[in-house]
């Protein structure tokens, strides 16, 4: 299955290795919902998903090759098998729709708009619709048509083809309905990009019940995308719509991989040893109270199967998507969020009232909009929900290892958004085993930000231990990370264990204290306690030729850091 690809033509024309999602389309077509809202977050298989029903709709049950030929959807029955070419679909992917500035979006959006239209109006009975409409129709095909005027096209397209198809009413698929306003809310257009698509989608997909209202033609819609957005928002005139997101059982399993998806794919690779790795890095997920099991990043499987070295890596975190995000990270002065962002970073769970939908245009004032950002967008998972007074109540946490390192960096830029980038000297340093040079980016880093105090003024140590977690978390792909783990006789403040053995392994162990002057006895009595604790055991049981003890000793901004190289005769028997 490549990387990438979201075409299911191609996919499964051209023989590549595809995971079953078809029972998809039997819980869609077996839905009761008129409009079906789906929030997943990026790259977890939505458009492909979407473009995989399309295919079955749309697809002529005569046609040969049959693309789901051994597909489950193939077995589920004759009543499903007639939905084949039943109907007409409209598929619409706002997904490229995205721009720095309200102009080049609104070239994408016309242009987009402009090659839908054309292409349903292919062969269709134009001269059937009102005068007005065939104005609307011809000014967006020739990209002549103004924002508002564009509004009515994809309700217009749903009545041309229904007399196309002699009354039969169509499927609308709408993928990555709010990349759009994600980037727009980023720019500062929001509020012209928000009219324009909610025209589009709630004249388009209002039910009929309003005698008032000029009637519809939809059959039935099925929308995607990342963010929940407020009902008011977006959908304010819809009355129909069933909204299935990442706190909901419904659809648990058709976004993302099961861990049998994983082992399968695994097993082709001739890769099954390297499972666990899989699971500690990837899976994790979990949508719904009631889901049978965690769900696997599907983009960092993927990625991971086509690397050649098979090296597990950070690959969902490292692509771009992340904007919005990390502008409301580095928006918020809560203390309390930036203390909950450690409890994370350290592996603990946070409890919030996660808001159902967010309206983007609130997003400065929400207090838990943060919070429904990073459980939509990926970076979180709730372990256990219920019901709340304003939303959802959930226990939050960080999913898997590839997630935590993005906690790192959040925790970096909330740390050092004042001052310099501290990552390549410090990382550099520590991986080569040059103590002095670490010592040295170190002491430059803390003392030039100055955001990093009230992270959790009531416990400093817990101040430190984060940012020195965030700052080995660049290393992930080429350490093992421990953070208050066993080793030896208890349980050092971190420890990096290199995937090479050649590398040397480090062990840290920080104090925290007022007075400058104690800094040294305080990096000397760090060392004595990793030594006399053996934390470097588990380095050395990993097979790794040298250890780096570093004791580290922070009073405020000072930093003092003291190092000795160890060996396994260094380890004191017991």
């Amino acid at each position: 299955m490549p990387r990438g690809v979201s075409d299911f033509t191609k996919l499964r024309g051209e023989g590549y290795v595809f995971v079953d999602k078809s029972p998809f389309i039997k819980e869609i077509l077996d839905s009761g919902d008129a409009v079906t809202l789906i929030t997943r977050p990026r790259r977890f298989g939505k458009t492909i998903n979407l473009n995989m029903l399309r295919c079955f709709l749309h697809w002529p049950p005569d046609h040969q090759p049959d693309l789901f030929d051994g597909l489950t959807i193939s077995q589920a029955g004759e009543r499903y098998h007639q939905e084949r070419g039943k109907r007409p679909v409209l598929f619409v992917t706002f997904k490229d729709v995205k721009a720095g500035k309200w102009d080049d979006a609104w070239i994408k959006l016309r242009g987009l708009l402009a090659n839908t239209a054309e292409v349903a109006a292919r062969e269709t009975p134009v001269n059937r619709l009102t005068y007005d409409q065939r104005d609307v129709l011809e000014k967006v095909i020739h990209k002549q048509a103004e924002p508002a005027e564009c509004q009515s096209i994809l309700a217009i397209l749903t009545e041309l083809l229904t007399l196309k198809h002699d009354g039969m009413t169509p499927w609308v698929l709408i993928d990555e309905y709010d990349t759009p306003l994600h980037a727009a809310y980023q720019h500062n257009y929001y509020s012209g990009m928000r009219d324009v698509i909610r025209g589009l989608l709630g004249q388009c997909l209002k039910d009929n019940n309003d005698p008032s209202q000029p009637q519809t033609f939809l059959h039935k819609a099925v929308i995607t995308g990342i963010l929940r957005v407020a009902k008011e928002d977006i959908f304010s005139d819809l009355n129909n719509l069933g909204v299935y997101g990442v706190t909901e059982d419904r659809f648990a399993s058709s976004f993302g991989f099961t861990a049998s998806e994983v082992k399968e794919l695994l097993a082709a690779r001739g890769l099954s040893d390297r499972f666990d790795a899989v699971r500690d890095w990837y899976d994790g997920y979990r949508f719904g109270e009631g889901a049978p099991a965690t769900i696997y990043n599907p983009w960092s499987v993927i990625s991971y199967l086509g690397n050649s070295t098979q090296t597990p890596r950070p690959y969902w975190v490292n692509t771009s998507g992340d904007a919005l995000l990390y502008s409301m990270v580095e928006k918020s002065n809560d203390p309390q969020d930036r203390a909950n962002v450690e409890t994370l970073l350290l592996g603990g769970t946070v409890e919030k009232e996660v808001p159902e939908g967010v309206a983007l245009r609130d997003l400065p004032t929400l207090s838990d909009a943060l919070w429904s950002i990073l459980l939509t967008g990926g970076y979180l998972t709730a372990e256990h929900t219920e019901g709340g007074t304003l939303g959802t109540k959930a226990v939050l946490c960080v999913p898997n290892r590839e997630v935590r390192i993005a906690y790192g960096r959040l925790a970096l830029r909330w740390f050092g958004r004042e001052g310099p980038d501290p990552l390549p000297k410090v990382l550099f340093s520590l991986e080569h085993g040059d103590v002095a040079g670490f010592a040295q980016a170190l002491r430059t880093f803390a003392q030039a930000s100055l955001s990093y105090f009230d992270f959790a003024a009531s416990q400093p140590e817990r101040v430190y231990h984060a940012l020195m977690v965030g700052l080995a978390a660049g290393l992930t792909g080429r350490y093992h990370i421990r953070s208050n783990r066993e080793s030896g006789k208890g349980r050092p403040d971190l420890l990096l264990i290199p995937h090479d053995p050649r590398k040397p392994g480090i062990v840290m162990e920080f104090k925290v204290i007022d007075s400058e002057g104690e800094l040294e006895q305080a990096t000397d009595k760090a060392l004595r306690q990793i030594k006399g604790k053996n934390y470097h055991a588990e380095l050395f049981a990993q097979g790794v030729n040298t250890v780096i003890a570093l004791g580290l000793a922070f009073a405020g901004k000072d930093v003092a850091v003291e190092h000795q190289t160890l060996t396994a005769a260094d380890i004191t028997p017991r």
